[in-house]
């Protein structure tokens, strides 16, 4: 078997990846705060490449092998080195809603995942859930900006809240204002602050689903907010330009076309060869 194969292969694995990519940025156009995803790849030659950990090696042995069983020699491969999500800031729609919520620079919404663990969003198009919960679309619970208290005692609740002079107050989702640094406040009654937070460096923010993020680095967390203005009775639209990425799929799809082409060359090229060694 001709050791281009491999190379062909492994090329056509990474356009698949990167077509699947581009597909979920196309479907998550209109996704409001939706952050753009790329992929990144390098070539390597398996013989330089030591794995870090037993499985590993025994993941390589088995992939090397798989074809003709022999070692790959000088063999490269093309493999998928990355995802990463483009924090580029989208544009602000106006909606009119109270609960809507836009976050104008590098900062993030905190709210409470469903496991009980701290996630971020830049996604605000917020409601009011029956027991008067500010929550996501999803109904995860928005925190506010009490950073010293435990995250479910940090969830913003704006029906039934105590004034000031310690009154209950009936809140209307109509009359609640929110300010450009995430104060909420009904009249001259100040209700609570939504938690905005930001970090030194993205790539410590792992992706969950489409719209939230795990940071993966407690040190990566900035001190308060350092700048991003909130802008109530708006959204942020997706960051995906449609027609940049349609042009990234007319060409991840053309490379994956090409690499299975070589795979069939390739076969033909064997198959010739199998025949011309059994007529001798």
């Amino acid at each position: 078997m001709d050791k281009g194969i491999f190379t062909a292969l492994s090329g056509g694995i990474a356009k698949a990846h990167q077509l699947e990519i581009i597909a979920n940025n196309l479907a998550n156009v209109d996704t409001p705060a939706f952050k753009r995803d790329t992929a990144t790849f390098n070539e390597y030659l398996p013989e330089l490449r030591r794995p870090d950990t037993v499985e590993a090696l025994d993941r390589e042995i088995k992939s090397q092998t798989l074809f003709d069983g022999r070692p790959p020699g000088d063999k490269s491969f093309v493999e998928l080195d990355g995802v990463y999500s483009d924090f580029r800031q989208g544009t602000l729609k106006r909606t009119g809603r109270s609960t809507d919520l836009a976050l104008e620079g590098k900062g993030f919404f905190e709210v409470l995942g469903p496991e009980g663990e701290i996630i971020f969003t830049r996604q605000g198009n917020f409601k009011i859930s029956d027991e008067g919960v500010l929550v996501t679309s999803n109904g995860l619970p928005v925190l506010s900006a009490n950073y010293e208290r435990t995250p479910e005692d940090r969830i913003i609740r704006v029906r039934d809240v105590l004034s000031p002079e310690q009154r209950t107050v009936d809140v209307s989702e109509q009359r609640l204002q929110f300010s450009g640094d995430g104060v909420i406040s009904q009249g001259e009654i100040q209700l609570n602050t939504v938690a905005i937070r930001e970090f030194h460096e993205s790539q410590y923010l792992e992706k969950v689903g489409n719209a939230y993020y795990r940071n993966t680095d407690e040190r990566n967390l900035k001190e308060g907010n350092q700048g991003t203005r909130l802008h109530q009775g708006m959204i942020e639209g997706s960051n995906v330009n449609p027609l940049r990425e349609m042009t990234l799929l007319i060409e991840a799809s053309r490379a994956y076309e090409a690499q299975l082409q070589a795979i069939r060359t390739f076969n033909e090229i064997d198959g010739k060869t199998a025949n011309e060694i059994a007529r001798g």
